[in-house]
This record gives structure tokens, C-alpha cells and sequence, in this order.
């Protein structure tokens, strides 16, 4: 056996194979990111990011680690030692700190280490401990000192040439890397003293390391680049307006465009048009629900199948999941073989390997609110490319979170971004312009020649509710129409499903968010058969629907719009019907601005056909003040905090209780519906956790507590809320249904 094989960083792979492997990763990742030295402000970064991969798991050739891979008995932290190492090169102090804070902390956290291994603390035996460790080390210099040898090879290989700031290290020079860099890094802080590793380089550095590592891990060697030409993916006869404009923006835009008129298209034209040289520019494509986004991970995956199965990546809270089902679909695998399938999936999802990712905006916040191996997700995010989709659909507070985000992303990490909406409000237009300083000649909308071919609704105001007009909905499916009827709760639409059900010959669905996930699947897989569709707000997303006729209760403009595209979505057909009652629910209140409704009422009084040149100035007359005064005290106070916390942004540290703080953005709680126990739990005990979530669905925070305060929650076998209601396979959860809680 040669010296090279005789240390192992894991039970089956030698350490100079782990840092060729990730050394491989190395040299993919600096192609795709040759913007990052100018981005951080550091030319060396590349350099930096080289040492610290071949310094990150030198400490496991330390006798102890070698006996604990054998043994599995718990040994000491190899990345102490391997930081112990950084005198090896032949930096500034700033550099060397900056890759020793990068290599020590690229497991755990800078307070972690210290809470447990600080050899500064007083009375604790970590010092001792530390020098021990150290010892043991240095039994093994023959293996550094030959890995040293090689490492100008390494160089020319990898990174394309030999630096030489590097020399073989001696007993000597090894050091404390608490008493070095970690005690005064807060202190540095506090005192005003900020170094370059503190901000963006920092970031990178840690980012990348880990990036690399972690691919290398998962045995995958590169970072696949992008499509070579979108034209290819959509070779179309002709482009539409929109798309040609989009194709030529260089740097940040903005569109507006109706639901169906190729906005995606447009947008990843755009992505093309900026995308660098080596095509290495990470695409993020951001949506606000889950149902939009698997359904553009679907799409995407088919269009780019041309360049390979790996190209697009899909994140959110249910992802694997989806990916299970997907998987579900190709075949008969036993289930612990498609469990692992999507684990590895999802794995390098997460790492800086796919150059297309769908998600919501959720994703980006996590990463800004501390979440683990938060510095992977803003290395990625580096130079990104975003596109923003149905921008329109966010509240105050996730609006403000939003802006800010992209604010720090393009400041401080040069990213782009194509902001998207079928129906975007002037004051909001103009508040991401102006904060993101996008120019007049970035604003894309249809020709005017364009939009006129493409009206496609007539717009009726009808009196009474939706239950004052049954008979009148009965009709149009004895017509043989499609009929989308779109209620404002869940409880409404429950309601006139049951009412309108039977007379949708050739079938009906209920769609809304209190289904079941596996309910919710059946029923979007129904959906494009339908003669009869009843949901909520969850058909305002991009399903892939189209109606002949609709009737909704009273909404804000831009829902209603959203609500409109479902019906002749390809402009394909003569101009369709959509019918607003006057008449709402009496729950309404708590989910739209009672003020903006009526507006919104007050504004299409009087029109006909709805040409979209008109809806602009529609859009603007309904929301001529901006956001409310408690909208705007919301957006004002977000703005403020959030803005302070990313100013505090910090590689190698992490915040529990920020992290927590992103938690409470979502407004709902996961539960599953008490017919569904048995099964639940039966999955859970026998480990089938992906068939365990086909039961769980999602309620209000306010339903919640409601439920709560009448004593109808119970707990599964795991901890998981157990709502004490009735469930119907197609209805979903009937909430006014309540059953004894007899346990």
C-alpha cells in the first residue's frame, strides 16, 4: 500500500482521492463563477477557495480519526486540526484568517465550537484536549508532508496554475485556530474593525467549500452549466413581441403580459441574452404556490430533457414528496429504493449543481434568515439569475421581505432579476424599480396591435351571490360549456359543489387547500377532463386549465384577473363570459380588503369587453392610494427590521432564533384529518414517511386555534396535529362537522 492510500477521510475513499474528487468540483464551479473574485472584491478568492479545499480534511490523518472510522467510537473534530494548518501558507494574516474560518467551520458553526471546544474558555479542559489531538497529529507528518509534495501537481491541475504561497509546514508552525481567528471575530465586529471575511467574500469562501465538498460526497463531480441556446428549446415559427424584447434586455426588466401570452418563454429567452460565457449562471424561477411551481418543474424537466435529466432542480416545503410521486409513476421500485432515489435527488438540489431551480421566494428568504448551510444557498445565489413570476400575489410583509432580499442579491451579489405579472399595480411597479433601479426602457408590455388580438372576456357584474345563481350556472353545463366557478372560502365552495355536482355530466372537481395531498394530486390529474371545476383561490395559479365560462364571487382586481385567465386562456376561442356576483360571503372580510372589493366592483361597472389595453388603467383606478394604511405600516415595518437584520448578515455564525423567526412567516399548520389516523400512523411505524404525507393538509393559523379552543385537535403517534372534523374524499375537510374526541 502507497503513503496515499494508507489515510482514509472515509471508510471506502482515501483522503487524496476525496480532494481530487473534490478538487473536481473545484474546477467545474470556477468555470461557472468567474464573476465571483470581482463580485466579493477579492481577486484571490479561487486561490483562497484552492487552499482551503486541500487544507478542509488534512486533519483526518490524525491516528484518532483513522481509529474511529474503524472503531465508530467518537473521536475529536477534524477540522480544528485541519485549521491548525494555516500557517502552511504564505498569505496576509486577513487571507489566511478568512481560510481558516472557512475550513474550521465547515461543519459546525462558529458558536457551536465554541460553546464545545473553546480553548479559551476559563476552566475548561478543551485545551488540554486540543493540544492531545494536536499530538496525535503530528504523529502523522510524513503523510502532510507528502501531501504538500503534490499539491503544486494539484494546482496546475485544478486550478490551472501553481500559486506557490505555500510551503511544508513544520511542527512548529501549527496553531490554535480558536486563539487565531475565532475568539476575536465578533470582537472585530464590535470594535469597528470589519475585515473582508466578514461580508461577501466570506460568504463565498465558506459557500463554495462546503458546495464542493458536498458534491464530491455525493459523487457528483461538476456543476452542470446551462442550455447552450433557449432558441433551440423553443424553436417557435415566430416570436411574439414580448419575447423578441425579452430576448434583446440586457441587465434587469420588468413584464407585464396576460396569463397565457408566453411570459415564460420570454423570461428564459432573457436568461439566455444574459447568461456568461460559460453558460454558468444559476436560473432561479420563483413562484408563489406549490401547485404553479410542480407544475413548471414538469414543464421545464420536458423542455430541457434535450440536454439531460438533471438540468432543473425543484424546491419547497413538499418537494420530495413530488418527487416521490414522480417517481411513483415511472415504475414499481419497492418503496425504500424510491425513498433513497429521492434523497440523493433532493440532496444535490440543495447544493450548487443544477443550473435551473423552481421555487418559491420562501427558498431565497430561508437562506437570509440563517437557515443551515445558509452560505451554499448565497454562494449559489451569486451572480444569479431570478425570474419572479405572478410578483402580484404577495402580501405587505412578504412583499417588503422580498424587496430587501433583492436588493442585498443584486447590491452585494450582482444578481438580475425579470419581474413578471399578468396584472401588477403601478405603486408596486414602481417601488421595485425604483429600489432595484430598474430603467424605463427594462419595462416590457405587448404592442398595442398584440394586445388587441388578444381580448378574449366580457365582463357581466350579476346580482345577488353565487347561491342566488345556481340555476343560472345549471344552464351553461346543459349547454355543454366548461364551467369554472371560483368561491372565496372553502366552506362557500364545499357548498355549491354539492349543489352543482350532478349536473356536470361528463364530470366535476372541488379544488381548494383543505384536501389532502393525494386528494389534491387526483384532482389536478382531473382537472383538464372537467366540465365542472369549483375552487377557491388555488385555481388562480398557472394550472394549465381552460374554461369557457366563469363565474366568481367578488374579489380584488388582481385575483379576479388571475381568475379570468382560466377561461380561453390561448385567446383560441370567441370572447368568453366571466361573472362577478355583487354578493360575497360573509367570511370574506377575513381574507380580502372589503374597500378594495369594492373598488374592484365599482371599476368593472360599465365595461363590456375587456380589452387588456384597459386592464392597467382598471388595476390602477382600484389601487390609486397604494397599500392601505395597515398594509402600508406592515410593508414600513418589515422594510425597516428585515433591512437591519440582512446588514448583519455573517458567514461562519449562525442565529437560532432568526432562523426560527422565518418559521413564522407561514400562515398555516400541516394536520391530517382524524378518518385518516389509523392509516397515517400504520405508515409512519413501518418508516413509509412519503405515503405518510398523502394524508396530511393544511389549515389557517385562525382555524387552528379555533379548533384548539373547542377541544377538536388531537395528536397522531408522532406529534402530528389531528384535526377532529370529518373528511370527505372530494369535499376535503368539513370543519363545521366536528366529531366527539372519545380518546
Amino acid at each position: 500500500m502507497g503513503w496515499a492510500d494508507q489515510v482514509k477521510a472515509k471508510e471506502d475513499e482515501s483522503l487524496l482521492q476525496h480532494t481530487e474528487n473534490v478538487f473536481m468540483v473545484f474546477r467545474s464551479l470556477r468555470e461557472a463563477y468567474p464573476e465571483a473574485p470581482k463580485i466579493c472584491g477579492v481577486d484571490g478568492l479561487f486561490e483562497h477557495l484552492f487552499y482551503a479545499l486541500f487544507l478542509h480534511d488534512l486533519g483526518k490523518a490524525a491516528p484518532g480519526f483513522q481509529k474511529q472510522l474503524e472503531t465508530g467510537m467518537p473521536w475529536y473534530r477534524h477540522e480544528i486540526l485541519s485549521a491548525s494548518l494555516i500557517n502552511a501558507l504564505d498569505y496576509p494574516d486577513e487571507y489566511k484568517k478568512a481560510i481558516c474560518l472557512s475550513i474550521v467551520s465547515h461543519h459546525k458553526y462558529l458558536n457551536e465550537l465554541i460553546e464545545k471546544y473553546a480553548t479559551f474558555l476559563p476552566g475548561s479542559p478543551a485545551k488540554s484536549r486540543f493540544i492531545d489531538n494536536l499530538h496525535d497529529l503530528k504523529q502523522n507528518m510524513e503523510y502532510i508532508e507528502n501531501m504538500f509534495e503534490i499539491i503544486g501537481d494539484l494546482a496546475e491541475k485544478y486550478l490551472g496554475y501553481d500559486p506557490k504561497k505555500h510551503h511544508i509546514p513544520c511542527p512548529e508552525e501549527f496553531v490554535d485556530p480558536f486563539s487565531y481567528c475565532i475568539k476575536d471575530y465578533n470582537e472585530c465586529i464590535l470594535e469597528g474593525d470589519v475585515r473582508s471575511y466578514h461580508g461577501p467574500y466570506g460568504l463565498l469562501l465558506k459557500g463554495f467549500l462546503m458546495a464542493c465538498d458536498h458534491l464530491a460526497s455525493a459523487g457528483k463531480y461538476e456543476v452542470i452549466k446551462g442550455v447552450e441556446s433557449m432558441a433551440r428549446v423553443y424553436d417557435f415559427p415566430y416570436l411574439r413581441d414580448i419575447q423578441v424584447q425579452a430576448a434583446r434586455l440586457s441587465g434587469d426588466g420588468i413584464l407585464v403580459s396576460p396569463t397565457g401570452s408566453g411570459k415564460t418563454e420570454a423570461a428564459l429567452f432573457w436568461t439566455d441574452n444574459n447568461q456568461n460565457k460559460t453558460k454558468g449562471r444559476r436560473v432561479f424561477y420563483l413562484l408563489p404556490y406549490t401547485a404553479s411551481i410542480n407544475a413548471m418543474y414538469k414543464r421545464l424537466s420536458k423542455d430541457f430533457a434535450l440536454y439531460g435529466d438533471e438540468l432543473v432542480g425543484l424546491l419547497h416545503g413538499r418537494a420530495s414528496y413530488f418527487i416521490y410521486k414522480n417517481l411513483s409513476e415511472e415504475g414499481d421500485d419497492k418503496y425504500n429504493e424510491k425513498k433513497e432515489r429521492v434523497r440523493n435527488i433532493q440532496n444535490v438540489t440543495k447544493k450548487i449543481y443544477r443550473p435551473y431551480k423552481v421555487m418559491t421566494p420562501f427558498q431565497v428568504l430561508k437562506a437570509f434568515f440563517r437557515s443551515k448551510g445558509f452560505e451554499i444557498q448565497i454562494a449559489e445565489m451569486c451572480n444569479g439569475l431570478f425570474i419572479m413570476d405572478e410578483i402580484h400575489a404577495y402580501d405587505a410583509h412578504t412583499t417588503a421581505l422580498i424587496l430587501n432580499t433583492l436588493e442585498v442579491l443584486k447590491k452585494r451579489f450582482s444578481a438580475n432579476f425579470f419581474i413578471m405579472s399578468a396584472t401588477l399595480p403601478s405603486f408596486i411597479m414602481q417601488i421595485f424599480k425604483s429600489r432595484l433601479d430598474i430603467g424605463e426602457n427594462s419595462f416590457i408590455r405587448m404592442s398595442t396591435q398584440e394586445l388587441e388580438g388578444f381580448t378574449r372576456h366580457r365582463v357581466s357584474i350579476v346580482p345577488g351571490s353565487v347561491f342566488d345563481n345556481i340555476e343560472a350556472i345549471k344552464d351553461e353545463l346543459e349547454k355543454g360549456k366548461k364551467v369554472l366557478v371560483v368561491c372565496n372560502t372553502i366552506k362557500t365552495a364545499q357548498n355549491v359543489y354539492r349543489m352543482l355536482n350532478e349536473a356536470a355530466d361528463s364530470g366535476s372537481c372541488l379544488l381548494h387547500g383543505a384536501l389532502m395531498l393525494r386528494d389534491r394530486e387526483r384532482v389536478e390529474a382531473e382537472l383538464e377532463k372537467a366540465e365542472l371545476l369549483v375552487g377557491t383561490q388555488a385555481v388562480e395559479v398557472s394550472l394549465d386549465i381552460d374554461f369557457d365560462v366563469l363565474y366568481s364571487e367578488p374579489a380584488p382586481i388582481d385575483a379576479l384577473l388571475q381568475r379570468f385567465g382560466r377561461v380561453n386562456r390561448k385567446a383560441a376561442k370567441a370572447i368568453c363570459h366571466v361573472n362577478i356576483f355583487k354578493v360575497g360571503s360573509k367570511d370574506d372580510k377575513y381574507i380580502y380588503n372589503p374597500d378594495i372589493v369594492s373598488k374592484t366592483l365599482k371599476a368593472f361597472e360599465g365595461v363590456d369587453v375587456l380589452t387588456e389595453d384597459l386592464i392597467q388603467t382598471l388595476v390602477d383606478r382600484v389601487y390609486e392610494n397604494g397599500y392601505s394604511e395597515k398594509d402600508k405600516k406592515e410593508f414600513d415595518r418589515v422594510d425597516v427590521h428585515f433591512k437591519r437584520l440582512l446588514d448583519e448578515l455573517l458567514p461562519f455564525i449562525d442565529n437560532k432564533d432568526i432562523g426560527d423567526d422565518f418559521y413564522g412567516l407561514f400562515k398555516s399548520i400541516e394536520v391530517i384529518p382524524e378518518k385518516y389516523r389509523t392509516e397515517y400512523e400504520k405508515n409512519i411505524e413501518e418508516k413509509r414517511y412519503y405515503e405518510a404525507l398523502g394524508y396530511v393538509l393544511s389549515i389557517s393559523n385562525r382555524r387552528y386555534a379555533m379548533l384548539a379552543k373547542n377541544n377538536k385537535l388531537d395528536k397522531a403517534s408522532d406529534g402530528m396535529p389531528v384535526v377532529l372534523c370529518n373528511y370527505d374524499d372530494r369535499l376535503g375537510l368539513l370543519i363545521e362537522e366536528a366529531i366527539d374526541n372519545i380518546i
